[in-house]
């Protein structure tokens, strides 16, 4: 008898972390879970929204998994019909996968697998894009969104014509970041947007199949309604809410040719462009002679007035001129000479 308590000890000591195994295990299972049924809840409720403003998501098949650390919704054949446009437009890919770990749902990370095709509703496809890899990131899901990133990888865009793709261009690397201003209130919306493209080849014009490297940044602000639209009635809107395009960084590299270009431009309540957008430009000999020798007479009468009418500068260590490209009501100077008036654009 004396023997028998401390064997009973020793197996109560061995079975105490055993339970409580058990049991963290059973209660991150039922965590698991529910976080996945809210997953499908979010899912289905954000699916109806976007319906509402003219934006239908299907899937031929979806699936949650991903137990047990995050959250894995898979859609085989995902769709997305813009019914708000005229004619509608349906957008398809072959698969998307998002995931969420359980610890961070405010933070989705999403791949799409190309290609991706858009066309008008029971037509078929007249645009086509497809990459190596595309991944984007939504942050502020739980509540309003507040962040937006997409990179893509050896991307090529195609359009369709009589039953054969001809490549309109393609580039290296693709990226995509948006996100709401940190000051911004519900009724003076305001973005910060940046992208950047490397290698990309563009087809069309004299310089057709000559990679080049470009990057923007700037605040969109006046643009609360997200809403598939006409682009004439989305720009009146835009203008009635005291839209700006403030464009504080375009940096386009070719070669030898570098351009920058910021300034701030809005629409006037006639619908014509209004601002000043200042460009600086390097090494563009070249470029004139090139369109010169193609027949590019728009692009060489620019640069053509760039030479003559832009004051020096310098970029990245070379000789450059800069002038400013003004928009007045629509009337459209490059420095003191008019280039000639644009037409409303609503």
């Amino acid at each position: 008898m004396t023997e028998v308590a401390p064997v009973s000890r020793r197996s109560r000591r061995m079975f105490v972390p055993v339970a409580a195994i058990v049991v963290l295990g059973l209660a991150w299972c039922g965590f698991w879970w529910f976080a996945a049924q809210r997953a499908e809840a979010t899912i289905a409720a954000w699916i109806e929204q976007e319906a509402g403003h003219g934006r239908v998501y299907s899937c031929a098949s979806r699936t949650v998994g991903g137990f047990p650390f995050r959250i894995e919704v898979r859609c085989a054949q995902p769709a997305m019909e813009l019914t708000g446009l005229q004619p509608p437009r349906v957008v398809k890919a072959r698969e998307l996968v998002g995931l969420a770990q359980v610890y961070q749902p405010n933070l989705i990370i999403a791949e799409i697998t190309g290609p991706v095709s858009i066309a008008e509703a029971g037509q078929p496809a007249t645009w086509q894009a497809d990459w190596e890899m595309m991944q984007a990131s939504l942050r502020g899901v739980a509540g309003r969104p507040e962040r937006l990133s997409v990179v893509l990888d050896r991307v090529t865009f195609d359009q369709a014509t009589g039953g054969s793709a001809d490549r309109l261009g393609s580039a290296d690397r693709l990226e995509l970041h948006v996100r709401r201003g940190v000051a911004a209130a519900e009724d003076k919306p305001v973005v910060d947007f940046a992208a950047e493209a490397a290698g990309a080849v563009v087809r069309g014009g004299p310089l057709t199949g000559r990679p080049l490297d470009a990057e923007i940044a700037g605040v969109l602000r006046g643009v609360s309604d997200l809403r598939p639209r006409p682009l004439p009635e989305r720009l009146k809107d835009w203008q009635t809410a005291g839209g700006r395009l403030e464009l504080t960084k375009l940096r386009v590299k070719q070669g030898e040719a570098i351009a920058i270009a910021a300034g701030d431009v809005g629409l006037t309540p006639a619908g014509r462009p209004d601002g000043v957008i200042n460009i600086t430009m390097a090494g563009f000999e070249t470029l004139v002679r090139d369109m010169a020798g193609a027949g590019g007479n728009l692009q060489l009468g620019l640069l053509a007035g760039l030479a003559f009418l832009g004051r020096p500068a310098e970029i990245e260590g070379k000789r450059a001129v800069s002038v400013a490209l003004r928009f007045n009501d629509g009337a459209a100077f490059l420095g003191p000479i008019p280039l000639g008036r644009m037409e409303p654009l609503y």
